[in-house]
């Protein structure tokens, strides 16, 4: 049994050792490199305990030295320092609509090479696990790195994972896949036997990227993730992200907001969240009012290549058709948030993906929703902060912080 707190009353020394041990290496995800004083500082326990954990872990090649700490104001000896081994690796295989991005690393998150393959046109799951599978092949022997030394990996696309098979339930963007795809098990024969492999819903992913943010140390936080045509969310209360029973917790692209709409969603319903803001909604939206607004920058943009960037741009320079379109498609996040806030009350909102770009008119309009609901005591219960990173970049964040997370919850770590 692995324990989160340094309870010494009634633990055995076995179990005290282990439980030290625990808490060292949690210090260490930070990703900082740190002295043994400031560990022991940290954790409660005196520094020879703390020394015998840290060479206890140098030994299996989790941590290693990375030299002496600067010197402080009264000089004195400097402190050694260390941090998470940079010779074990990790992958992260991010599968969009379109796209393949294979970005390679090591335990401290220092970046060794990344691989990007576009033009993917609906490839089946043999095919695309084929190229993954040969890519990250590729890049360990580009980079001379032996396949002994990597240590998990984990694969990020649309869709439900099934956390009890790890197999993914159903991908929305790739339905000429099936159902029940057992991706981590076809990719895992590339490496060898014992190397992490996980499948994540994007939406999880990008969200873990703040699973350890120490703004949200015991409160709720939502990421709400917007792209490839699809709307999702991460809930994370108390260091946990939520899944549920059927890992369907955070899949508000799904929630029924227009009932009435002629559109079917993926998903067989009527009116889903994710259609109601879609590109394909929006373009259908420009086309439509093109006559009516013949000097609207949007009615110069060919029909299939609008999107929501191109709307918040024109908004932003003061078109009204854009901003029209860009009030309508606050109200719908606006409900959305409400809803989400009814059940799970978020103390922190963090926008990614192409609604995080969203011009001032689209948050001026999303508070002006909330502000007419008088159960809030202000305009919205929660901090509000938008992350405009790239995906693949926030996503591989999330990825690394999941697989440090499985690969250090095994006891054999420890022991």
């Amino acid at each position: 049994m692995i324990h989160s707190a340094n309870q010494s009353s009634g633990m055995k020394p076995a179990d005290m050792k282990l439980n030290n041990r625990v808490q060292i290496l949690e210090l260490f995800k930070s990703g900082e490199p740190l002295s043994a004083n400031a560990i022991a500082e940290g954790v409660g326990i005196s520094r020879q305990t703390v020394m015998k954990a840290i060479q206890f872990f140098v030994e299996k090649g989790i941590l290693a030295s990375t030299g002496k700490a600067r010197s402080g104001v009264s000089g004195g000896k400097r402190a050694e320092l260390y941090s998470l081994s940079a010779d074990q690796y990790l992958f992260h295989v991010l599968i969009s609509p379109d796209d393949l991005y294979i970005a390679l690393f090591n335990y401290r998150f220092e970046m060794v090479d990344t691989c990007a393959i576009g033009g993917l046109s609906m490839p089946g799951v043999d095919e695309i696990v084929s190229l993954a599978g040969n890519t990250c092949y590729k890049l360990l022997l580009k980079n001379d790195i032996s396949r002994h030394s990597l240590r998990g990996l984990c694969i990020t696309t649309s869709g439900i994972v099934d956390r009890s098979t790890g197999r993914l339930k159903f991908n929305s963007l790739y339905p000429n896949w099936g159902s029940d795809v057992p991706i981590a098990e076809k990719l895992s024969a590339f490496f060898d036997e014992g190397t992490v492999t996980l499948i994540e819903n994007v939406g999880k992913v990008c969200g873990s990227a703040y699973l350890h943010d120490q703004r949200l140390q015991g409160k709720r936080g939502l990421t709400l993730f917007s792209a490839w045509g699809g709307v999702c969310a991460c809930l994370m209360s108390g260091g946990r992200i939520l899944n549920g029973k059927d890992s369907l917790i955070g899949e508000i692209g799904h929630m029924m907001l227009e009932p009435s709409d002629p559109e079917i969603c993926g998903c067989g319903s009527h009116g889903c969240f994710e259609r109601q803001v879609s590109n394909d909604r929006i373009r259908r939206i420009i086309a439509e009012g093109r006559d009516a607004h013949p000097e609207s920058p949007l009615s110069r943009i060919p029909a299939d290549a609008a999107a929501v960037q191109a709307v918040f741009d024109a908004s932003a320079a003061g078109d009204p058709f854009a901003r029209g379109i860009v009030e309508a498609l606050a109200g719908y996040f606006a409900v959305a948030l409400k809803n989400i806030t009814l059940m799970f009350n978020p103390e922190l909102v963090v926008f990614q993906g192409e609604y995080a770009r969203a011009d001032d008119a689209f948050w001026r309009a999303v508070d002006a929703h909330l502000a007419s609901f008088h159960y809030y005591n202000a305009a919205r219960p929660f901090r509000l902060e938008t992350d405009c990173r790239a995906i693949p970049d926030v996503a591989t964040l999330g990825a690394y912080t999941l697989l440090i997370d499985r690969l250090f919850s095994d006891e054999a770590v420890y022991s």
